[in-house]
């Protein structure tokens, strides 16, 4: 095994984290503003959309397994990670291109369908690698925490970007939701290559050692990560914090222009909602280093439950910008905290595995864990657009009741509520605690160090 540090100097850890921004742009604006323009401006209407969307994600059920045979099995002499990063670069930029780019007045399925798939491959074949990065270069219990945290800092600052300047052509040049998103598609282009880049000279890169034996795939090796009762919990999580996370920026500009009667200041209110978060981050963290990871992925979860009804009656009692400005303060306290503790509990059970006696396998493990929150995300654009469309009889682009924006609503909250309740219900009594992994730790460094006393 590789040394790993104990903390990364506070450069390397922003040249890590850069990466943060295009997986950012690629993120919850797909939700937030790509869908609907897809579902409204291009004609594709919500049942289709939402369809296209949350089968299009199930591609990366097969996608991410693969890339994570790749990271652990295909490793250069100089490192596991950086070449991957490098090759995921020019398909990603394709499928985004097309994606936040279409021509013409409307588009085919058919184009969705390709241009989404290209897409989402590039996507995977960046963030499957650069996740199952941390463990190999840190073995410090709350480092991890530090890590996914900045890489969480930043994209929330990407996010705020991107909601920032749409709007600011908005008010000032007239911009409509499609031209919008082809700004946030020409900063994602630019981003792209300059982080990976930054990220590739900065951040170490362990190679495996020369003596090592060569890791290859293993169906036991699959079973064995599908069948621990642990691995499954944070996976379970996984999918239900996409599946709350996705589902609220999915349906964000509906509800807040028909159940607030919002629509200019609606995304500079969603950046409200990510600014909360991003203030609140520090605050939760420190809690984890005083409790558990698990605890306080819990804690957040029981706020976001509670906070999220706050919509309904705000909005029944006349909504306004107001209302929606303060129940996105109130929600947005909990929003990107799950994923860094989610993120830095799978790279405690990497260490646990090899503590164990397994192969490293943190590819295997990040591409399950990024199939899990697309899976996620996947059911919240399909699940919600199937409500609105099929059930609530809600049209983006023509008039609704007032009984169907009521059930718009009961969509927009209900579905995060659920999400969010059977998260911290999973978590109850989660076993892997700082205590555990810090003997893991030590064991792994003992079994590196030179055994010079017994030549």
């Amino acid at each position: 095994m590789t040394a790993r540090s104990d903390r990364l100097s506070f450069p390397r850890v922003l040249a890590f984290s850069s990466v943060g921004m295009p997986l950012a742009a690629v993120g919850l604006p797909m939700a937030v503003f790509v869908v609907p323009m897809y579902a409204d401006q291009l004609g594709l209407g919500t049942t289709v959309t939402g369809l296209i969307f949350m089968f299009l994600r199930f591609w990366d059920l097969g996608t991410d397994p693969v890339m994570g045979w790749l990271v652990d099995t295909k490793p250069t002499k100089y490192g596991r990670i950086k070449h991957w990063l490098a090759i995921s670069v020019p398909v990603l930029m394709i499928g985004s291109y097309f994606l936040f780019m279409p021509s013409g007045e409307t588009v085919s399925p058919i184009y969705l369908i390709v241009s989404l798939a290209v897409m989402w491959l590039g996507f995977t074949m960046l963030q499957t690698p650069h996740q199952s990065w941390v463990p190999m270069i840190t073995d410090a219990y709350d480092e991890r925490s530090r890590l996914f945290l900045w890489r969480e800092v930043i994209s929330t600052g990407t996010l705020l970007t991107l909601l920032i300047i749409p709007t600011l052509l908005a008010i000032n040049f007239g911009f409509g939701r499609r031209e919008q998103v082809q700004v946030m598609g020409i900063i994602l282009l630019i981003v792209l290559p300059l982080t990976v880049l930054l990220a590739i000279l900065f951040v170490p890169d362990p190679a495996p050692k020369p003596d090592a034996e060569k890791v290859k795939f293993s169906w036991p090796a699959l079973r064995q990560a599908l069948s621990d009762p642990v691995m499954l919990r944070v996976l379970s999580v996984e999918i239900l914090i996409g599946i709350a996370i996705a589902g609220t920026g999915g349906t964000f500009l509906f509800a807040a222009e028909w159940g607030f009667g919002v629509t200019g200041l609606a995304p500079v209110i969603l950046m409200v909602f990510f600014v909360a978060g991003f203030a609140a981050m520090p605050f939760w963290i420190w809690l984890s280093k005083r409790t558990e990871k698990h605890t306080t992925f819990i804690a957040t979860c029981i706020w976001s439950m509670v906070t999220y009804m706050v919509y309904l009656p705000l909005s029944a009692a006349g909504g306004g910008a107001a209302k929606l400005l303060i129940a996105a303060v109130v929600s947005g306290v909990a929003y990107g905290t799950p994923f860094i503790l989610a993120r830095s509990m799978m790279a405690d059970i990497i260490e646990q595995e090899e503590a164990r006696g397994s192969e490293s396998r943190a590819g295997l493990y990040y591409s399950l864990m990024s199939g899990a929150y697309k899976t996620g995300a996947s059911f919240a654009i399909g699940i919600p657009y199937l409500l609105l469309g099929l059930w609530v009889g809600f049209d983006p682009s023509g008039e609704n009741s007032p009984e169907v924006v009521r059930g718009l609503m009961w969509v927009f909250v209900g579905v995060p509520v659920v999400a969010y309740a059977l998260a911290a219900l999973i978590l109850r009594g989660y076993p892997l605690t700082r205590d555990k992994q810090q003997a893991n730790a030590a064991k792994l460094k003992a079994a590196a160090k030179p055994t010079a006393e017994a030549v």
